[in-house]
Parts: structure tokens; C-alpha cells; sequence
């Protein structure tokens, strides 16, 4: 739950982004933390200002106690659990789960999170109005066989990994939130579906989409 005490951690944030599973990872943890709102829309992650924290010009972000900013998703749910190990959230270093983790949070980023951006975006991946259609229809049919990888992957219940819930958990129900059809999404693959209520029904993870519904009211 959110602290009010002097935050330990600033998270650089913007509607639906990445972010969630950075914030909800913080509330999991009981890490100090407080939100900062970055208007991607009106370009403040490309300012000089936002820029010298995270010069990729992308979020979240997430200010350290000794102020440093680290960036990206993935980086920043590693540093977290090495951090916060007694908190279990997410496989130590030494943890027989580790390198597990390790491998399905890059196939997170990079294989679902660009998949998804591909799908948001097609416009971003070509310029000629015939090849950005392309694109569009190509990011289905690779989400689609994303999330049937993921459904073979699922060996908890009802959670990804046996040990329970992982930040892996919050990514993978965060992916599934810029499907374009969720419920077909669910239909076609059981272990998912059940996967995403569990996560729902988290605490910490509704503390987080709460964030998210007031921004966007």
C-alpha cells in the first residue's frame, strides 16, 4: 500500500505504460515510493529535464534513495529484487528460480512489450499507408502466438512459476491489457485467463490500476 512516510523512490510514470508492473512490484515490496506523472503525449519524456534522468527519453523510470534514476522495465524489476530479497516477491540472486526469471521477464520485454508497441503504434515501424497495415496485421498474428507461448509456459496455479506470484505475473496481465480482444484472448487459453484473475484480484495490483483509471477520469 502506499506509504506516506518520506518516500524512498520517485517512479517516473505515464497512463497504462510500462509502469504498472513497476508500481505494482512497489507496492508488493512495501517499498517507500511517490508517483510522478509524465505527460508522454505532450512530449515531456523527450525534455531536456526528463532526459537527463533517463536519457532513453522513455517510461518508467524510477529514482533510487541515493538519487540515481535507472529506466527500463526490466532493469528496473532485477534491481528491485535485489533489493528487496527478503521480500520474495521475485527470485534472488542464488535462488534456484533465478535464471527462469530471468529469461521470462526478456521475453516480457522484448518479444510481448515491442509486440504490443508494434500493435499500438504501427505507424511508428513504416511510413507508406500499405506497409503500415502490414505491420498492424503482422503484430496480431504475433501477439496472438506470444500469449500461446506464454499458455504453454504457465507451470503454477494459478500463477506463472509454482513458487507463486512474480512480477512476471503483473507484465503478463499488463500485456494482455492492450489486446484487442480480451475475451477471445481468454477463450482460446484457459491457464492465462486464470492467471490475469488471480493477478486482478491482488491488492497491489488493483492499487495500481486505481492509479491509472484516476488518470485517465
Amino acid at each position: 500500500m502506499l506509504n506516506t512516510k518520506e518516500p524512498t523512490f520517485t517512479l517516473f510514470w505515464e497512463y497504462l505504460a510500462g509502469s504498472i508492473v513497476v508500481q505494482a512490484m512497489l507496492e508488493e515490496i512495501g517499498a517507500r515510493y511517490q508517483l510522478q506523472y509524465v505527460d508522454m503525449g505532450a512530449g515531456e519524456h523527450l525534455s531536456e529535464s526528463f532526459r537527463r534522468r533517463n536519457p532513453a527519453g522513455r517510461v518508467p523510470a524510477l529514482e533510487g534513495p541515493d538519487g540515481e534514476t535507472i529506466g527500463e522495465t526490466g532493469a528496473i524489476i532485477t534491481l528491485l529484487s535485489e533489493m528487496y530479497p527478503e521480500a520474495r516477491h521475485a527470485p534472488a540472486p542464488g535462488d534456484k528460480d533465478r535464471a527462469a526469471f530471468l529469461f521470462w521477464l526478456n521475453v516480457l520485454t522484448t518479444s510481448g512489450y515491442m509486440t504490443a508497441g508494434r500493435l499500438g503504434h504501427p505507424e511508428r515501424y513504416a511510413q507508406d499507408e500499405n506497409a503500415v497495415a502490414q505491420v498492424a496485421e503482422k503484430a496480431r498474428a504475433d501477439y496472438e502466438a506470444f500469449f500461446d507461448v506464454i499458455e504453454a509456459a504457465i507451470s503454477g496455479d494459478p500463477f506463472f512459476m509454482e513458487r507463486g506470484l512474480t512480477p512476471l505475473d503483473y507484465y503478463i496481465t499488463m500485456l494482455t491489457e492492450w489486446h484487442l480482444n480480451k475475451s477471445g484472448l481468454f477463450v482460446a487459453r484457459p491457464k492465462l485467463a486464470k492467471l490475469c484473475q488471480g493477478v486482478n484480484d491482488n491488492r497491489s495490483y488493483k492499487v495500481t490500476m486505481d492509479t491509472h483509471a484516476m488518470q485517465a477520469a
